[in-house]
Formats: structure tokens, C-alpha cells, sequence
């Protein structure tokens, strides 16, 4: 007896699942999945197929700001102190561009060396531009030789031990300075040479020093005739070029900066 129910269930069953694949029995699950939802959908027609690398296909990128700080809460009680935090690096600053350098006036101008004729038509041309103070006139003598000398101490009884020194170290070319010399500085001073140049005496210094001598000193002669010198300071632009145009009547003189 209950084979025969099990039989007639069992049945039953295969004859709804063939009814259910079949459709007798409404639409099947296959219809019900694509088919059949593309003929519910609206406007079908509006449909299109879009290529992979379309535009539109690509989602707009949000950009998510990020989150406020927010504020600690405040600690209770006595806290251990926090350590400083660093400063955010900053960017490195961009150098500016370098401009060029405006050519450097000196402040002080030294023109010529004037013949005494010389110096006063140049001085006469240049009282026209009312310098004032601004305008100043010395005598530049040229060094004409240099001497090597001792000099002097003691007056005349200096000179006679230095004299002995001398000869004891084995030098021989040497003269007192008389006291008519023109220069009262060196009187009764001892000089060893003149020489035309500086590195000449230098030299000769050098020989004297390995002889043991190391008193000796190096002086510079001038000639007596000297030449005229212009120094003007704190020139405005207009008064230099009136110079210019003055010295333009002088083409033999030289405008440069003051040496001292």
C-alpha cells in the first residue's frame, strides 16, 4: 500500500516538472529571466551599445575632501608636556632673477697731471660749474729713485757707532746724511745706495739682512718740479658730464678715481 502511494507521488511530481518546462503551466524560468523582461521594459528602442573605451562608461572621480581637524579634548588634570612638533616644510623659495649691475660711480674723481700752465686754464674752466668745496687741488710729485738708508738716531754720535757697525759687518758703500740735507728727517741718518727702482732695493735690503744688518729701510725720492692733481667728489650726473666736456681741451690728462 505504500508502495503504490510513493508510486503515484512520485508521478505526480514528474508530471508538474514537465508541465513547468513545457510552459503548460505559465512562463518558464528562462523567459523569466531575459526574454521576457526585455519585452517589459520601456522604450527598448532608446537602447544602444557602447564601445569599451566610451567616455561615458568612465564614473566622475568625487573628490572626497578630507575630514575637518578636530579639536582635542581637554586633559584633566596636570598632563606631561607634549614634544614640539616640527614646522611643515615649506617650499624652497624661487631666487629671483638677477638684474645687471649698474655700473659703479666713484665718489671721488681724480683728473690729470697738469704742467702749473695746465692746472690753472683747467681751474679757471672749472670754477664755471661752482663746485665750491667739492673741488681740491694738490701737488703730485713723481718718485724718481728709491734709497736704502739708517735712519737716524742719536744725531752725529749715533751716526759714528752705526758707522763702526758697518764696517764691522762688512759693508763698506755708506754715507752720513749731512745735516744741510733738505729733508731734516734724515740728518745725520746713513745712507747705504740709491737705487731706480723698489725691487732693486728690496733686493739690496736682502743681501744687507744676511749680512746681519736689519736696521736698514727703504725711501722713496721724488722729483722737485711736481705736477698738478684735480680730485672732485660727490659728482651729480650733470656736473660730470660738464667734466667731460672741460676735458675734452686736455686730451693728454687721464679722469680715473681717486688713488688717496
Amino acid at each position: 500500500m505504500k508502495l503504490k502511494l510513493f508510486f503515484w507521488l512520485l508521478l505526480a511530481g514528474n508530471c508538474v516538472l514537465f508541465g513547468l518546462q513545457r510552459g503548460y503551466l505559465g512562463a518558464t524560468a528562462a523567459e523569466r529571466r531575459e526574454p521576457q523582461r526585455l519585452t517589459q521594459q520601456l522604450r527598448p528602442e532608446s537602447l544602444a551599445l557602447l564601445p569599451a573605451n566610451s567616455e561615458k562608461l568612465v564614473a566622475p572621480v568625487r573628490v572626497q575632501e578630507p575630514p575637518a581637524a578636530q579639536p582635542e579634548p581637554a586633559a584633566i588634570g596636570p598632563t606631561a608636556p607634549t614634544a614640539p612638533t616640527a614646522p611643515a616644510a615649506t617650499p624652497a623659495a624661487v631666487p629671483p632673477v638677477a638684474l645687471a649691475a649698474a655700473p659703479v660711480v666713484p665718489s671721488c674723481t681724480e683728473v690729470g697731471s697738469f704742467s702749473a700752465a695746465d692746472a690753472q686754464r683747467f681751474s679757471r674752466q672749472l670754477a664755471s660749474l661752482n663746485l665750491g668745496d667739492k673741488v681740491a687741488q694738490k701737488l703730485s710729485q713723481d718718485v724718481t729713485s728709491h734709497m736704502v738708508y739708517i735712519p737716524p738716531q742719536d744725531g752725529r754720535e749715533g751716526a759714528e757707532r752705526r758707522t763702526a757697525e758697518l764696517r764691522r759687518l762688512g759693508v763698506g758703500d755708506f754715507y752720513v746724511i749731512p745735516d744741510s740735507f733738505p729733508n731734516p728727517a734724515l740728518r745725520s741718518g746713513i745712507s747705504l745706495g740709491i737705487f731706480r727702482t723698489e725691487e732693486a732695493a728690496k733686493a739690496y735690503i736682502g743681501q744687507l739682512i744676511a749680512k746681519g744688518l736689519r736696521s736698514a729701510r727703504i725711501i722713496a725720492r721724488r722729483s722737485g718740479a711736481g705736477k698738478q692733481v684735480f680730485q672732485l667728489r660727490d659728482l651729480s650726473p650733470d656736473a660730470r658730464s660738464a667734466l667731460n666736456r672741460i676735458k675734452a681741451d686736455f686730451p693728454e690728462q687721464e679722469i680715473r678715481g681717486c688713488t688717496a
